[in-house]
């Protein structure tokens, strides 16, 4: 649900303010990930994250491995 939430935040335009303000009625998300280094991030500082980037409705063209 973090992921969904993230992304739509970040790709779809129309839906970022809607995309925020239901980060903030999820909260902090916990995910047992067992011993590994592995962290979640907030959707909230992702997005605003993105917004500073000024990459807002932008996708990556092509995946870089």
């Amino acid at each position: 649900m973090n992921g969904f939430v993230i992304a739509v935040g970040s790709y779809v335009k129309p839906l970022s303010a809607k995309a925020k303000t239901a980060t903030k009625e999820i909260g902090h998300v916990t995910v047992d990930m067992g011993d590994t280094s592995c962290k979640v991030p907030l959707a909230i500082d992702y997005i605003n994250k993105i917004e500073k980037m000024n990459r807002v409705g932008k996708k990556l063209t092509s995946i870089k491995c």
